[in-house]
């Protein structure tokens, strides 16, 4: 079936910016974009599985852009934003879901540069693609800015404390850009995923069924990365225009006890 014979009218025309859109998580919050009637553009570094996810979109019947971007590099995330107003006109919705843990390892291990990389990558970019689409949301008085942080950011994280600690930081940032652009109708939230069902975390996702075979319930399982993607399509629809600097875990029951 093609796309635009199921599309929904939730996001119809709204010009959406994806980070780490080739990823888990990012492609299938791009897919859910174009499934809720947005032009969506896909961000990462590798421009080829960006590729890929577009076509996938387009062949579907839905609008995308893929373009190379270093999120953590100024001149790279104002180029991406360029872009994607020169293509589409303007820019209504930007999703910071760029980001890993990158090395797991002790802290007393962790190399300087390693910390620097890693709250550059989770944190620094958050801060650059947001900055970068605020002037223009402020000029049209609107928009949406969704933050991917981590469960990891609300609990302990000893295995990456680089990465809790960023993540952690990208809750707090979402709290005060809600506040400093509430004034200009730009709504900022934030989604913390927990253990999610990517292929990448393929290996880590636990048994479905419990010892005496009988099947694990759906809310004590890891959600699906699709789960998270309604969630985004949710904020940023007109369904959630009054909720802005609010926190989403979303994760197996059990997973913040």
């Amino acid at each position: 079936m093609r796309l635009k014979e199921k599309m929904s009218e939730e996001l119809k025309d709204r010009v959406a910016i994806v980070t780490g859109g080739a990823g888990g998580i990012g492609s299938r919050i791009a897919r859910e974009y174009a499934r809720a009637g947005a032009r969506v553009v896909v961000a990462s570094r590798g421009q080829e599985k960006l590729d890929k996810i577009a076509r996938e979109i387009k062949s579907m019947g839905g609008e995308s852009l893929a373009i190379a971007t270093d999120v953590t590099d100024p001149e790279q995330v104002d180029n991406m934003v360029r872009q994607t107003i020169s293509r589409f006109g303007g820019v209504d919705i930007m999703v910071n879901n760029a980001g890993g843990a990158m090395f797991i390892k002790p802290p007393e291990t962790l190399k300087p540069a390693e910390w620097n990389a890693a709250i550059a990558l989770n944190l620094n970019s958050v801060f650059l693609c947001s900055a970068a689409v605020s002037k223009y949301m402020i000029e049209q008085k609107s928009g949406r800015i969704i933050n991917i942080s981590s469960v990891a950011g609300i609990r302990l994280s000893p295995s990456f404390v680089h990465y809790g600690a960023a993540k952690a930081a990208v809750i707090n940032l979402t709290k005060s850009l809600a506040v400093c652009w509430g004034p200009h109708n730009i709504n900022v939230n934030c989604i913390a995923p927990g253990l999610t069902a990517t292929e990448g975390v393929a290996n880590w996702l636990p048994a479905k069924t419990r010892d005496d075979g009988t099947p694990v319930p759906p809310l004590q399982y890891p959600p699906d990365p699709e789960h998270v993607a309604q969630l985004a399509v949710f904020l940023a629809s007109a369904a959630s225009e009054r909720i802005s600097g609010e926190l989403f875990p979303i994760r197996a029951l059990g997973e913040l006890a």
